[in-house]
């Protein structure tokens, strides 16, 4: 089975990110049939179509995992971050993307977004740290990086020009519905356990190096998934809180004529795409 990618919605609207972000799911062939008959559990085939969607058709969920930087791409988007790094990333609120927040952290760097109210939100300690990597070499020489962060500090950036949505719940468990397909993986039978007061049923494959945990009361939703180099657990199913609208906000606007004022510059000489673009920096 080929490995899927859970590509993240773009995170700087300057030109600051080049690469994509994907969350690739670790290969599923070679299911383990597990237990047949006599099993209190149904086949994986027998539910697929209704846990798919239930899940797609519930309002929100709380997804939370760990997955390598380098199945990320975020060995790419942070400097010096080793492919190998554990990272956490996390995904609430709203199904959709909208009136939701998605974050993911490896090796002391991060990045946060939020979506609210069809604005989408950027953590500025995280934009700061980003948009310091990206500055051309001549202007990262005059911009000091402290005033850059003081600048944000713990304010939120703010996109006008964005869709008001983040890489959602909706799109990574679309992606799991495209992997979770085929005979092998239809096979999968269960068995039927009570985890932590809830009974579920538990498929297997690849050995039982990989594990699917379905909720068996009620709608199936799915609970955790364990795969060779990711986790991820399902929560708050239909009851996923939404962010908060944030209290401090800046815009881009605002920050580059921030930078433009301490440098001396003439704001109008200092466009939004010159951090990253290689162009010189404006004289003083």
């Amino acid at each position: 089975m080929r490995r899927a990618t859970f590509p993240i919605a773009a995170v700087a609207a300057v030109g600051l990110i080049g690469c994509g972000n994907p969350f690739d799911a670790t290969d599923l062939d070679d299911a383990d049939p597990g237990q047949q008959a006599g099993s209190a559990a149904p086949a994986f085939g027998e539910i697929r179509e209704e846990m798919f969607s239930s899940m797609l058709a519930a309002d929100s969920v709380t997804i939370t995992g760990q997955v390598e930087a380098g199945e990320a791409d975020l060995d790419e988007l942070f400097e010096g971050l080793d492919d190998g790094t554990t990272g956490q990333l996390a995904i609430s609120g709203a199904l959709d993307g909208t009136n939701s927040e998605m974050s993911f952290s490896a090796g002391g760097s991060s990045f946060t977004q939020r979506a609210v109210e069809a604005q989408e939100y950027f953590h500025g300690e995280d934009f700061a740290s980003l948009l310091v990597s990206e500055l051309d070499d001549e202007v990262a020489e005059l911009v000091d990086q402290e005033f850059v962060e003081e600048t944000m500090g713990d304010s939120w950036v703010m996109f006008d020009d964005a869709e008001g949505s983040v890489f959602s719940a909706a799109e990574f468990i679309t992606t799991w519905q495209s992997e979770l397909s085929g005979e092998d993986v239809d096979a999968m039978s269960a068995e039927a356990e009570d985890r932590d007061g809830e009974q579920v049923w538990v498929y297997t494959a690849d050995g039982g190096d990989s594990e699917f945990v379905v909720a068996a009361d009620g709608e199936p939703y799915l609970l955790a998934i364990t795969d060779e180099d990711s986790q991820y657990e399902f929560a708050d199913w239909n009851a996923s809180e939404s962010p908060e609208v944030p209290d401090s906000v800046i815009t881009l606007d605002e920050i580059f004529e921030a930078i433009a004022e301490e440098q001396g510059w003439d704001p109008e000489d200092l466009e939004n795409d010159d951090a990253g673009s290689g162009d010189a920096a404006p004289d003083a």
